[in-house]
């Protein structure tokens, strides 16, 4: 018997550029990463995510952080972690993309299987 594991994402939401920064709705509630947030970020640091009155709310960080190659947009927000990839988070930064997916991490899914 051989156990299988799988990452599971489930759509939590939008992000949207909010002028030089990022807005998410997800699961019907805003956060923000704020322009200087958005600098951080693609200098190897993370970013505060807030709350539409600017309360931090949780973190955000380009995954992995001191990997070579950045593949996504990873978000802690109250024990719970978002993703938007790298590539829809510059085209929103961009200008060339009005709003993207977010999903949330569901954990590792396992089956057993006859080997």
């Amino acid at each position: 018997m051989k156990q299988v594991s799988s990452a599971t994402y489930a759509r939590a939401g939008m992000a949207r550029r909010s002028g030089r920064g990022m807005s998410m709705l997800i699961h019907g509630r805003p956060y923000y990463i704020m322009p200087e947030g958005v600098v951080r970020l693609f200098s190897d640091k993370s970013a505060e995510v807030v709350n539409e009155v600017g309360e931090q709310e949780g973190t955000a960080w380009l995954s992995p952080v001191l990997g070579r190659r950045k593949r996504d947009l990873t978000v802690l927000i109250q024990d719970r972690l978002f993703v938007v990839t790298v590539r829809d988070m510059q085209g929103l930064i961009a200008g060339g993309r009005e709003k993207v997916p977010v999903r949330e991490y569901a954990g590792h899914s396992g089956h057993s299987s006859n080997a």
